[in-house]
Formats: structure tokens, C-alpha cells, sequence
């Protein structure tokens, strides 16, 4: 590596930015799971990644940083969700991402990261090797954007009674909630989107499956039940008795916060 890429890696800015985005992905996160970890990762995933590229290629360190802003907005939003879509069914590398405009915040970070690399020689650095922190980046980048384990609800099902007009009006609703919601025919049904998947429904959730079905007709009354869900946490892992109650509790949570609430009344 060139004398200013080993500076720049080696950096205490950088180790310590590269430290936080590992630190929250693989511990922060399965401790917590919220919304402030899903948007730590996000600030020290931009700032991390950034560097990383104009390290490489500093010739093109203005159309990085721009190109990057332009990206992470594109792909935050669900028009890159036919990408993802198109990518995941080549059977490779499986990807996945949150829609969440809020996190476009951490592009803030893209400002703070140039003029870091503006003054990387004054930077205060550490005796490592730069490929250390290279190898731990190409990592933390890939584990970023991976699919995690899948769990399901087994005998701890939740079953919601929701009033609604009918099961057609529901799904029209649920549709229309900021959602990114794909439904496919399941076991002959006479509906062909009974089976539906709630993708990327916050930073620990990565995919939940849930059946809609007319519970009372008169009544006005829809069943929702909730089946699966890829838990984006402790990858290929295997989940004891409590762990795994405090999953459905917490994706059970997250259901009604997402969805539930904002259902009509």
C-alpha cells in the first residue's frame, strides 16, 4: 500500500470509526437492537466507507464523496428495491437493507470525512499494519448488507383480531403504509398474496411473514398471524429457550409499533 493509504488506515480517526461500526454491528446491536444502533451504523458506516474508497482512489475524491451522497440515497429509498431484487435472485451473495429516509442524516458524516483525508498527514497514527484495518473494512462492509439467521414463532404464534372492512381492504391498507411488502400465492389459497413478507421492518428484523385471512365477516373482523422472521443478529447461530423468547417478544413489539399502530381505528 502507498505511504498515504497506510496513513490514513492507521489513523486514529479511522481505527476508531471502523472500531464503533464493528463494535455496534456484532455487539451493540444483538444487546439492543434499536434505533439508535441501527443509525450509529449508518454514521460510522458512511465515514468508514467513504475514506476507505478515496484512500484507494484519490484522484476521484470529489466524484467519490458526491457519487456516495447520491448512493446511499438511492439506496435507502424503495426505488432500489427492484436492484436488490434482481441481485438476490442471481443466488450469490444475498443483500438487504433498511428504507428508512432518516437515516440519510449520517451523510453529515461525509463533510467530517474530507477533511480528514484533507489533513491525513497530521493525523495521529498507530504501528499496524494497514492491511489489518483493510481486511476488518472489506468484512464489516459485507457483514453490513447480509441476510442473518431465521427463526420462527413455532407454538408462540401472535394472532392479531384487527377491525377492517374485509381482508381486501386490509391488504389495500397495509400496501399503503411505508412498508416493503411483497406477497406470494401459499398452498393453493384462493388468495394469491395470503402469504406476505414484511421485508426490512427495522435493523434487527430483516424479513417477516405474515397470513391474512377474513377471521368473521360479519363482524368486520381481519386475522393477522405472524409465522417467521429473519432475525438479522448472531449469524448462524443456534438460539436456547430465552433468547428465543425474548426475539418474539421483541418482534411481536416491533409489529405493533410498525404496523399495528398504524392501521385506521
Amino acid at each position: 500500500m502507498t505511504q498515504n493509504i497506510s496513513k490514513l488506515f492507521t489513523s486514529i480517526w479511522f481505527l476508531f470509526g471502523l472500531i464503533v461500526l464493528l463494535v455496534n454491528d456484532f455487539v451493540l446491536k444483538e444487546l439492543y437492537g434499536n434505533w439508535l444502533t441501527g443509525k450509529l451504523s449508518d454514521f460510522a458506516g458512511i465515514f468508514i466507507f467513504s475514506l476507505f474508497w478515496v484512500a484507494l482512489f484519490p484522484k476521484y475524491k470529489n466524484k467519490i464523496f458526491t457519487l456516495i451522497a447520491l448512493l446511499f440515497i438511492y439506496w435507502k429509498s424503495p426505488f432500489s428495491q427492484n436492484l436488490i431484487d434482481s441481485w438476490n435472485n442471481l443466488g450469490l451473495l444475498e443483500v438487504y437493507r433498511t428504507v428508512d429516509y432518516s437515516d440519510t442524516m449520517a451523510l453529515i458524516m461525509l463533510p467530517f470525512a474530507y477533511y480528514i483525508y484533507d489533513y491525513k498527514e497530521k493525523l495521529l497514527t498507530i504501528n499496524l499494519s494497514p492491511y489489518i484495518p483493510f481486511s476488518f473494512c472489506i468484512f464489516a462492509f459485507l457483514a453490513t448488507s447480509l441476510p442473518k439467521s431465521n427463526t420462527y414463532f413455532d407454538d408462540n404464534t401472535a394472532v392479531y383480531h384487527i377491525k377492517h372492512n374485509s381482508r381486501d381492504s386490509f391488504m389495500d391498507e397495509l400496501y399503503s403504509i411505508d412498508l416493503d411488502i411483497t406477497s406470494s400465492k401459499y398452498n393453493d389459497t384462493k388468495y394469491d398474496d395470503e402469504h406476505t413478507e414484511i421485508k426490512n421492518l427495522n435493523d434487527s428484523i430483516g424479513n417477516l411473514v405474515i397470513m391474512v385471512r377474513d377471521f368473521n365477516e360479519s363482524n368486520q373482523t381481519v386475522e393477522i398471524t405472524l409465522e417467521s422472521w429473519d432475525y438479522k443478529n448472531k449469524p448462524d447461530q443456534m438460539f436456547n429457550k430465552k433468547e428465543l423468547e425474548n426475539q418474539r417478544a421483541y418482534v411481536k413489539s416491533i409489529f405493533e409499533q410498525k404496523v399495528i399502530s398504524k392501521l385506521k381505528k
